[in-house]
């Protein structure tokens, strides 16, 4: 097992030892890694390492893991001069720099190649740039990032020499008031950086630090263990979501152990349970234990809707004013005030008695239109915070893997209600801009996405993604050197294309955003800032778009010249351009023996496609669960069906064609909402039938179109109208006619139902516009008037 393998194997092996008890912990884990000692030993080595588990290494102060890799010797202008600590996902090192008039320590954090897919890469590479942006006294900075040379992504920051708070509390023996202003500048720095968008997923007390003086400092705003997500490298393209390792077990919110990501409310959750332990005994005081007891509420409804308001209520606690989360009772409101205004409150007795009334018809007035305003000023914040939280951390780390359509959907409900709060209008603001177009265009994927789990609502998904269109482009128009902007631009021209490719059979359309985009990111890529390499990805990914149009023209030669040269283009110092190479040089195999394939060229299209089913099998070995490659691999093994076909191995054909309908039930079965999975498995079935006619098995061929045109009629009856999907029913029909026709050596039985399907697959034809299938409908339509009787 390699390196990278034994590291996801141990991950994935360590998230569900988190859910057994600590005693039993080691013994299960021996158990679950039966002969494979070096991942029982890697897994034990993790635990070990940090008492909860967690996978995660720090950026200063904590223990390291007792595994070190090999550190390299110099990161950018920096000389590492030990190790921090070690995670699945990479290392912390710390370091010198080596250059300039002044001494400098800090902290390295490099990502372990191949752990991120690109999708993630892009994910760190904006989390490093809104991290840099972060300034605030109580936040460790960070100073610097790149790429190593082997495409690596690091960042470089402030090394914080300190301790974890509760233990620097503890050797200090601080008062409680001391505490509670450490714990309001750890709120101060958390809100914060939930005011830039950012959230930390892991607070507690190991990733506090106290330095020497006293100052706190909040470490290692980390980045999630994603499930295999290979997004951006296909376009052309969830069990359960799985619990997300960036978090420590007993501060983490309890919605995070059910697959849910990191958002502002879990954050406030894991300072609740940092405060209770900070407090200590204290803690039971009774405004001090209602303040935890709403911060650490199960319901992140019931939780203070912000660190702002939680920083508020401590600020009431200090002050002995009335906390928020003891209520609004009248009777222990006046009691507080009694408490902080004892003196005064004698001789305004019998002014308060006179001034009652009034008091509280003024006093109703206030909390009314004080609401009002707060709900007013919040919730745009409210909107952007968790729409952003929601697409970037929990959307996408969902997105493919099988069997998550509902939680999807569910996600997609929460998230259009509250984008459409994020009104944009020609002077809004350009991140405001950014975000709305990036939500609207994962919007669009979860409804209809090409090559992706979707609801199958087409028309809605290209209608957000014309919408994102427009709000990128305005935004590109303001500067138009924006990459960040090109980069998202350039996906959601990818989406637009293929949809009109796929699904609006509109080839001009297809081919017009298909040009644009590449335009748009060679331009992006030529300017070298820190998105080259996702642009250059870009490029390449649009010519595969590129590939499909011209198979769709019928410029097979055209697309097959080009394949084969852009192949050729793959050498290994473009896969270190491009950070990796793999996915594309697999995904333009399959595309090269689909153009052989439709030149009746089969025995040459076997090559490719050996290539792309064995590429596509190793990455299911590691993540059998993808998606993605699970669909890749079912198209594989369909074309390696059809080019046999073309060939004497009939039998071989058959066995592929069994292979792929196997792997379209099993993606059927993972998730009953996704209407990809009885779109492909009818793909899948009408490619058995052809090979089953081919060895003229015709009564099973029968019965295969016979499933596919009912699979293929349940989602015309879901979605009326649908020309892609109507174009899949009038294959399946159109097959079943012709395999009736062989079956009958060209005479076939008239009967009512085959008169029937007939004249409903050339109805079809001539909505797709062909010009030849109005008089065949009259043929057909006079012969079911003699035959089918009332």
């Amino acid at each position: 097992m390699s390196t990278e393998s034994l590291e996801r194997a141990a991950l994935e092996l360590l998230s569900r030892a988190l859910d057994v008890t600590s005693a039993d912990r080691a013994a299960w884990v021996r158990e679950q890694a039966g002969d494979n000692q070096a991942l029982a030993d890697r897994v034990l080595a993790m635990l070990a390492a940090d008492g909860s588990g967690s996978g995660r290494f720090r950026t200063g102060g904590a223990s390291g893991d007792i595994v070190e890799p090999a550190a390299p010797e110099r990161v950018g202008a920096y000389r590492i001069t030990s190790v921090i600590g070690q995670g699945g996902m990479g290392a912390v090192y710390k370091g010198v720099r080596v250059s300039g008039n002044f001494d400098h320590t800090v902290a390295i954090k490099i990502i372990r190649p191949g752990v991120l897919s690109d999708a993630l890469i892009d994910r760190f590479q904006r989390e490093r740039q809104t991290l840099a942006g972060l300034n605030h006294p109580n936040i460790a900075r960070l100073y610097d990032g790149g790429e190593m040379d082997d495409g690596a992504p690091y960042i470089v920051m402030e090394y914080v020499d300190g301790q974890p708070i509760l233990d620097w509390t503890a050797e200090k023996n601080t008062p409680l008031s001391e505490r509670m202003g450490m714990f309001l500048d750890l709120c101060h720095a958390v809100h914060y950086a939930h005011q830039n968008l950012v959230i930390h997923r892991d607070i507690t007390p190991s990733n506090v630090l106290v330095t020497q003086d006293g100052q706190v400092k909040l470490i290692d705003f980390g980045i999630s263990r994603p499930q295999e997500d290979r997004a951006e490298d296909i376009l052309a393209a969830t069990s359960s979501a799985k619990p997300s390792l960036s978090y420590t077990p007993g501060y983490a919110a309890p919605e995070r152990s059910l697959g849910v990501s990191a958002n502002t409310l879990s954050d406030i959750y894991s300072l609740g349970k940092l405060l209770q332990d900070l407090a200590g005994p204290e803690s039971e005081r009774a405004d001090l234990q209602a303040i935890i007891a709403m911060a650490t509420a199960t319901a992140p409804e019931d939780r203070y809707p912000s660190a702002d308001a939680l920083i508020e209520d401590i600020q009431n606690y200090q002050s002995g004013r009335a906390v928020i989360a003891r209520g609004a009772g009248g009777l222990y409101r006046f009691r507080k005030f009694v408490g902080r205004h004892s003196i005064s409150v004698a001789a305004g007795v019998v002014v308060f008695l006179g001034l009652s009334a009034a008091l509280a018809a003024t006093y109703a007035q206030y909390t009314r239109a004080e609401k009002a305003l707060g709900i007013a000023n919040t919730r745009f914040a409210e909107a952007r915070e968790l729409s952003q939280s929601l697409v970037y951390d929990v959307y996408d780390s969902i997105s493919r893997v099988s069997g998550t359509m509902e939680p999807r959907q569910a996600l997609a409900n929460v998230v259009r209600d509250y984008v459409n709060d994020l009104s944009v209008d020609e002077d809004a603001p350009g991140d405001v801009m950014f975000e709305v177009g990036i939500i609207k265009s994962r919007l669009s994927d979860l409804y209809g996405g090409v090559g992706m789990a979707n609801l199958g609502d087409t028309d809605t998904s290209y209608a957000l993604l014309k919408d994102a269109e427009a709000t990128l482009e305005a935004l590109l128009r303001r500067d138009p050197q924006d990459t960040a902007t090109m980069s998202e631009l350039v996906m959601v021209l990818r989406s637009v294309a293929m949809q009109n490719l796929n699904y609006r059979h509109d080839i001009e359309a297809a081919e017009a955003a298909n040009r644009k985009a590449i335009a748009l990111a060679e331009r992006g890529a030529a300017i070298g800032d820190e998105n080259e390499r996702t642009l250059l990805r870009h490029v390449w990914s649009c010519r595969t778009d590129a590939l499909q149009i011209m198979l769709s023209k019928g410029e097979s030669e055209v697309a097959l010249e080009s394949v084969r040269q852009w192949r050729k283009e793959l050498t290994p110092e473009m896969f270190a351009r491009l950070g990796g190479g793999e996915e594309m040089a697999a995904y333009l195999a399959m595309q090269e023996a689909e153009f052989l394939i439709q030149l009746q060229r089969g025995n040459e299209a076997v090559e490719p496609l050996q290539y792309a089913i064995s590429f596509r099998q190793q990455m299911l070995k590691d993540s059998p669960e993808n998606y993605y490659q699970m669909t890749q691999l079912m198209v594989a093994l369909g074309e390696m069906s059809t080019a046999l076909r073309q060939t004497p191995n009939k039998a071989e054909s058959l066995e592929y064609a069994d292979d792929a309908v196997a792997l379209a039930r099993q993606i059927q079965a993972a998730d009953p909402q996704d209407a990809g999975g009885p779109e492909g498995l009818s793909s899948m079935l009408i490619k058995q039938a052809d090979t089953l006619v081919a060895l003229e098995d015709y009564k099973t061929a029968k019965s295969a179109l016979t499933e596919a045109t009912a699979l293929a009629m349940g989602l015309i009856q879901q979605f009326p109208d649908d020309l892609f999907y109507e174009s899949l029913l009038f294959t399946a029909l159109d097959h079943s006619v012709e395999t009736d026709l062989v079956m009958n050596e060209g005479t076939p039985d008239w009967s009512c139902a085959l008169l029937q399907e007939a004249s409903k697959a050339v109805s079809i034809r001539q909505k797709l516009s062909d010009p030849d299938a109005g008089h065949d409908l009259e043929e057909l339509s006079t012969l079911t008037d003699q035959t089918c009787l009332p």
